[in-house]
C-alpha cells in the first residue's frame, strides 16, 4: 500500500482505540536507541496522542539494577573509561569488555602491557578471562555472597580506609535499632530536617550532626535521647559476619580462601577498580544488592575519588544539558505501569488494564524475556504497528509496518550518556527507496490525529531546540565537530575545572545523595520502604530457593554477547551469518557426557517456558552445571534464548532484568 494509505490506516485505528478505551489502552515501546531524535519523537507523539494520558513502564532490560543502586548509593552513574588506564587491579566482574565494551578493553589491553593485573569473575571462560591473570567461576547468582565474603575479610582484618569512611560515607551514621532507620533531626524535633543525620561524637560523648562532629565514631552502640542506636558500619559488620570462607565456598562453589585472598589483594592495591560494566551478575534476582556490595567494597577501601578506582559502569552520566521538556508537551498522566520484564505476561493478563493496541519502534521481540508470552500478546491485540528498518520478528506480527530510514539518512544528536561529547549526526544521503525518518512519520501521523501543531519543525530545528540550554547549535557543531562537555562552562554539569588535569569522579564531582556522601545505608531505599543496605538474597531459580525445580532442570542458564551482534542488531547480515550460521549453547564436557551429547551435535534447551534448539559447543571453559547462550538471535532462528529466560524483576525499585537466574535442561535434539 502507499504511504498515505498506511498512515491513514494507522491514524484511524489508533484514534478508534483511544476514543473507545482511552489513550492508556495504546502502549508505545522503543528499543535501545541512544541518539536523541527517535526517542524524543516517540515520547512527544505519545504525549500529544493522549494529551498526557499514557501507560508507563517500570525498569528496563539493560542495566536497571546498576542504575537504581548507583542512584541510591552515590547519586548517579558514571563511566570511568579513560581512568581504566591507571588501574593497577581491575576486576572484570561479570563483564566481558573484550567483546561487549571495546572502549574499556582498549585501556585494559594497554594496561596489561604495562604490568596491570587483571582478574575476571564469570562462570564462563570469556575472551577477557583468556587475557586475565586469574579466572574465578562462581555459580550464577552467587556473586553477591562472594562480595559479602570480601567485605567481611576487609572489615575483620582492618584493611579498610578509616579516614575515607568517616569523611566520605555514611558508615558512621546512627541507625535506630527499633526501626532500622537512620536517626534524623526530624526524629528529634517536630520541625527537624529529614536530611540532617547524626553520628556519635567521641569528643562530647553524645550525638552530633554528621557534618559538625569533631571526632565521629565508626563502630558501636549507644543511647541517644532514649533511643538505642548503632552505627551503619556496625550493622554492616554484623550483616556480613556469616559469610566466612566456608559459607562463601558452600554458596558460590568457589574456593572461599581464593576469595579471601582476592579481598586482601583488592584492599591493599590502589588504585583498584571493580569493572562491572553492565554486569551479567546484576541481571539476576539479587542484582541491586550485588551492585551495592561492589560500591561498599570500593567505599571501605577508599577507592573512590582516585583515578583508576571506583565501580566502573558503562552507563556514562545522565548529566546532559539538552532540553528534555520537548518529550512531554503535556504533563504526564500515567494511568498504570507495566514492568519491562513482565511485558508479555501483563499484556496477556490485561494488567493493570487491557491494552488494545501497540506502537512498536525499533525493537525485536527476541530481546524480551519469556518471549513466547509476548508473541501471544501481540496476536491478541486489536492493532499493532511496527516502525522498523528491517522485517523483524515484531514486524512479522504487525498489521502495518512503517519502513524507517537508516541513521546515515537523517539528522540526529548524540549527547552525554555513554560518553562526554555532544556530537551532530549529519545526514549523509537522502533516504533510500520509500523509507522515511522517525520524525517525518510522527509528523504525518500527528497531522492526521489532530495534534500536528506539536510537529511543525525539521529535524535540524528540533536539534537546535534540544541544544538551547547549551549554547550549541546545529551550525556550531557542524563547524566544530564533537564538543567535550567538560570544556564548556554551560555544558559542565558539576562545574569541574576541566583544565585542571587529571579529573577524578567523586573528587571533582559530588555525591548527590541526600547526605552528600556514599550511602551504604541508602536513604532512597529507606524512604521506599525496602531494605536499605546490602543483604544476601539467593537467586529465585537456583539450588537455595528452588530445589524441586532444579531437580527437573539442573542446569543454570546464562547469556553472553558475541562480537558480531549489538543485541539483536546485525543478526540478519549475510556475511555475519557466514561466520555465525546458527545459535549455539556452551556446555561443560562432564554435563555433555552425562547427556550423551557430543561437540557439534544439535540439542534442545528447554524448561517450563518453552524450548529452543542450538548446536552444542562442548568444552571445559565453562563452569560445570552452567550453560551459556548468545544474546541477540531473532525468534525465527529457533535458538533465541529469551524464549526460556526468567521474566521476574529485581525488588529494590529498579525492576531489573533477571535472565541469568534461569534453570533449564539440555537433551539431544
Amino acid at each position: 500500500i502507499s504511504w498515505d494509505e498506511a498512515l491513514t490506516m494507522v491514524a484511524e485505528n489508533l484514534a478508534k482505540t483511544r476514543d473507545k478505551y482511552g489513550a492508556e489502552s495504546v502502549m508505545f515501546f522503543s528499543g535501545a536507541i541512544l541518539s536523541m531524535i527517535p526517542l524524543t519523537m516517540i515520547s512527544r507523539f505519545k504525549s500529544g496522542f493522549g494529551e498526557g494520558v499514557q501507560t508507563g513502564q517500570l525498569g528496563q532490560l539493560c542495566c536497571a539494577a546498576q542504575g537504581e543502586t548507583s542512584a541510591a548509593m552515590t547519586g548517579y552513574r558514571v563511566s570511568e573509561t579513560e581512568n581504566l588506564a591507571y588501574s593497577k587491579l581491575p576486576i572484570a566482574w561479570g563483564h566481558n569488555p573484550a567483546v561487549s565494551y571495546l572502549p574499556h578493553w582498549r585501556y585494559i589491553a594497554d594496561g596489561i602491557q604495562k604490568g596491570m593485573r587483571l582478574v575476571t569473575i564469570d562462570p564462563k571462560f570469556t575472551e577477557t578471562a583468556s587475557k586475565s591473570d586469574q579466572w574465578i567461576a562462581p555459580r550464577p547468582g552467587t556473586d553477591l555472597a562472594m562480595a559479602m565474603g570480601m567485605i567481611k575479610v576487609i572489615i575483620e582484618e582492618n584493611l579498610y580506609d578509616t579516614e575515607f569512611i568517616l569523611s566520605r560515607t555514611n558508615m558512621p551514621f546512627l541507625v535506630v535499632e527499633e526501626t532500622g532507620k537512620l536517626l534524623r533531626e526530624s526524629d528529634l524535633k517536630t520541625d527537624g530536617d529529614k536530611k540532617t543525620f547524626y553520628v556519635w561524637d567521641k569528643a562530647t560523648g553524645a550525638i552530633a550532626k554528621a557534618n559538625e562532629a569533631k571526632t565521629p565514631v565508626l563502630e558501636g552502640s549507644f543511647d541517644a535521647n532514649d533511643k538505642k542506636v548503632r552505627t551503619v558500619f556496625s550493622r554492616l559488620k554484623d550483616r556480613v559476619a556469616p559469610y566466612d570462607v566456608a559459607k562463601v565456598t558452600e554458596i558460590s562453589g568457589v574456593d572461599g580462601e581464593a576469595i579471601a585472598a582476592l579481598a586482601r589483594e583488592y584492599a591493599t592495591t590502589k588504585p583498584a577498580m571493580l569493572n562491572s560494566g553492565m554486569s551479567g551478575a546484576q541481571r539476576t534476582s539479587n542484582g541491586e544488592f550485588f551492585i551495592a556490595a561492589l560500591i561498599t567494597l570500593a567505599s571501605l577501601t577508599g577507592n573512590y575519588g582516585i583515578s583508576g578506582g571506583g565501580v566502573n559502569d558503562t552507563g556514562g552520566i545522565s548529566g546532559a544539558k539538552t532540553d528534555w521538556s520537548l518529550t512531554n508537551p503535556y504533563k504526564p498522566d500515567v494511568k498504570g505501569n507495566i514492568p519491562a520484564t513482565k511485558l508479555g505476561e501483563w499484556l496477556l493478563a490485561e494488567k493493570p488494564y487491557p491494552i488494545k493496541a501497540i506502537y512498536w519502534q525499533g525493537k525485536g521481540l527476541g530481546q524480551q524475556p519469556s518471549a513466547n508470552k509476548l508473541v501471544e500478546a501481540f496476536k491478541k491485540m486489536d492493532f499493532v504497528v511496527v516502525q522498523e528498518q528491517h522485517f523483524t520478528d515484531a514486524a512479522q506480527l504487525a498489521d502495518v509496518v512503517l519502513p524507517v530510514s537508516m541513521l546515515f539518512e537523517r539528522y540526529d544528536l548524540m549527547q552525554p550518556i555513554r560518553n562526554f561529547y555532544y556530537q551532530l549526526m549529519d545526514k549523509a544521503i537522502e533516504p533510500m527507496w520509500e523509507s522515511h525518518s522517525d520524525t517525518w512519520i510522527y509528523t504525518e501521523l500527528a497531522k492526521r490525529l489532530g495534534f500536528g501543531d506539536l510537529f511543525k519543525k525539521t529535524e535540524e530545528e528540533w536539534i537546535d531546540d534540544m541544544l538551547k540550554n547549551t549554547g550549541l547549535t546545529v551550525k556550531s557543531l557542524r563547524e566544530s565537530g564533537p564538543v567535550w562537555m567538560w570544556s564548556n562552562e554551560k555544558l559542565n554539569t558539576f562545574g569541574v575545572k576541566w583544565d585542571k588535569p587529571p579529573f577524578y569522579w567523586f573528587k571533582d564531582t559530588p555525591f548527590t545523595t541526600p547526605s552528600g556522601r556514599i550511602e551504604i545505608h541508602a536513604v532512597r531505599w529507606e524512604d521506599k520502604g525496602v531494605e536499605p543496605m546490602v543483604d544476601f538474597v539467593p537467586a529465585e531459580e537456583g539450588p537455595l530457593t528452588a530445589p524441586d525445580l532444579m531437580a527437573k532442570y539442573p542446569l543454570q542458564l546464562t547469556n553472553h554477547k558475541i562480537n558480531a551482534f549489538v543485541h539483536s542488531t546485525y543478526q540478519k547480515m549475510k556475511w555475519v551469518r557466514e561466520i555465525f550460521p546458527q545459535p549455539w549453547v556452551e556446555i561443560h564436557v562432564d554435563d555433555a557426557a552425562q547427556r550423551g551429547i557430543s561437540d557439534g551435535a544439535m540439542v534442545e534447551i528447554f524448561n517450563d517456558r518453552g524450548s529452543v534448539k542450538a548446536v552444542a559447543h562442548v568444552h571445559t571453559g565453562i563452569r560445570k552445571g552452567v550453560i551459556s547462550m548468545q544474546n541477540g538471535w531473532w525468534l525465527d532462528s529457533g535458538g533465541c534464548s529469551s524464549v526460556i529466560t526468567n521474566d521476574e524483576h529485581t525488588k529494590q525499585g529498579g525492576y531489573g532484568h533477571t535472565l541469568n537466574s534461569t534453570l533449564a535442561e539440555v537433551r539431544r535434539a
